[in-house]
């Protein structure tokens, strides 16, 4: 049985959060990542997978991703997740503050010839630095 690309897709953008550095052949050498959040722009291979690795095992430990809506067709996917982790190292330019995290994530992964192209990373920057104590 032959899988489709969405269903390719869908492992794919999943598997970017779960284990960031075995999907690195998956990305195009020029992806881009956008935060929204953040206003950060992330270009590259290495440093996607960096900035990944550092948000999603990193930096903080303790975590856990409920993983809400995954979608996918043949040249995007679209995934919503919640979360959360105790910060045990700095990340975004953001000190290390040692507090818990719950935080609901969209993603929205863009697809190139197979591989992804561009991410599109969004989230409440308030809420984040809230509940690291960064903001008031």
């Amino acid at each position: 049985m032959q899988i489709n690309q969405a269903t390719t897709n869908q492992q794919l953008a999943k598997q970017l959060i779960t284990e960031p550095t075995a999907v690195f052949t998956a990305l195009v050498p020029t992806i881009t990542l956008q935060d929204f959040a953040q206003s950060t722009t992330v270009e590259g291979r290495e440093a996607v997978i960096a900035a990944f690795d550092t948000f999603f095992h990193t930096a903080f430990v303790e975590t856990a991703v409920e993983f809400n809506t995954l979608l996918a067709d043949n040249h995007t996917a679209t995934l919503s997740i919640v979360f959360s982790g105790r910060q045990v190292a700095p990340f975004w330019e953001l000190p290390c503050t040692g507090r818990q995290l719950t935080l609901s994530i969209a993603i929205i992964f863009h697809f190139h010839g197979g591989q992804i192209s561009h991410i599109k990373l969004y989230y409440d920057a308030g809420t984040l630095l809230r509940q690291l104590g960064l903001a008031l």
